[in-house]
């Protein structure tokens, strides 16, 4: 990070400064023209009086009080430009981030809107263990649909998934638009596919993960992809897949088998909803994937920096209320000081 400290606005204190100096002239052409010969008292044997020792400290103390007066006063108004001029600094970070990208996706379809908040709150849990990964949430039935596409505003996606569990819980079917053509279809294989093809700058090498959640319950007709290819267009597009199945799969079966084999084939994991450790897995291995470094656009704050301003102008006023009472308290003890 490059801190550049500087002034908002450099012009007004130069014009400041010059009519401060302008002002001295000014006042010190008028306190000189003012002292005429008329104004002046013609006192006698003042030699002698000026040699006296007290008279001499008396001249001294007072001219070492018009000097302090005169710095304080110089001194307050340095710090007075200062402040009306806006201190500042301009802070440059350059930021990369070495991140993964992961696709949640979601089953929209009806058999799973029980579990599907369950799920939410998973996807919730998967989040907030990641650190810097780019996140997708997409769901799917018949066809899919994104509802935000990849970003590391977690703050924003935390929000995005309570909304949709809200909507889930509701059972909101206009939030769900666009997953629905007509055919109340479910079809999981090609739902995974759609995922797949969420990433995005596809010439990059990156970490890519998809976390699926189904019941693996395909409804509508005859899927565009098998489970084999599902595997392998993956695996050809450097992506890992992660399942999380209903508990509708947990007394096993072919549904359930052919779901985790296409996962764990892929260098991926498979767990029932709420398994014990299932989050943790997922988490633990997306860590592992290749991390690509990502180069941000620089973030540029400024930042107002009165604090050295001030200090300078309290200065000055704090000597100038000093001589003031110095002043005051010779001219209350008859000049003995």
């Amino acid at each position: 990070m490059d801190l550049n400290p500087g002034l908002r606005w450099p012009w007004l204190a130069v014009v400041l400064a010059v009519l401060v100096v302008a002002a001295l002239v000014v006042w010190s052409c008028w306190r000189g023209r003012s002292r005429t010969p008329r104004e002046a008292m013609l006192v006698a044997h003042s030699e002698r009086i000026r040699g006296l020792a007290r008279f001499r400290t008396l001249a001294r103390q007072q001219s070492w009080l018009a000097t302090w007066q005169t710095v304080a006063v110089l001194v307050a108004a340095a710090g007075a430009i200062l402040l009306a001029a806006r201190p500042q600094a301009t802070a440059v970070t350059e930021r990369s981030l070495a991140n993964r990208d992961v696709v949640l996706c979601l089953d929209a379809s009806t058999s799973m809107f029980d579990e599907d908040v369950q799920v939410l709150d998973a996807f919730g849990q998967i989040v907030d263990g990641l650190r810097g990964e780019r996140v997708s949430l997409v769901l799917w039935s018949d066809a899919a649909v994104t509802v935000f596409p990849l970003t590391d505003d977690y703050a924003f996606v935390k929000r995005q998934l309570a909304e949709a569990s809200d909507a889930f819980a509701r059972q909101d079917f206009d939030y769900l638009a666009g997953t629905f053509l007509g055919r109340r279809a479910s079809i999981i294989t090609d739902g995974i596919v759609s995922c797949t093809q969420r990433f995005d700058h596809a010439d990059q090498k990156r970490g890519r993960a998809v976390i699926v959640a189904s019941d693996n319950d395909p409804q509508g007709g005859a899927p565009i992809f098998t489970w084999p290819e599902v595997s392998a267009y993956a695996r050809d597009h450097d992506v890992r897949l992660y399942g999380i199945g209903s508990l509708d799969l947990a007394p096993g079966g072919s549904r359930r088998d052919e779901f985790a084999n296409a996962m764990t084939s892929t260098g991926g994991t498979f767990a029932l909803l709420g398994e014990d450790g299932s989050v943790d897995r997922i988490v633990t291995s997306i860590e592992q994937l290749e991390a690509a470094r990502v180069r941000q656009p620089p973030e540029i704050t400024v930042d107002e920096r009165p604090g050295a301003a001030i200090a300078v102008t309290g200065l000055g006023v704090l000597m100038l209320l000093g001589g003031w009472g110095v002043a005051l308290a010779r001219r209350l003890g008859g000049g003995a000081a």
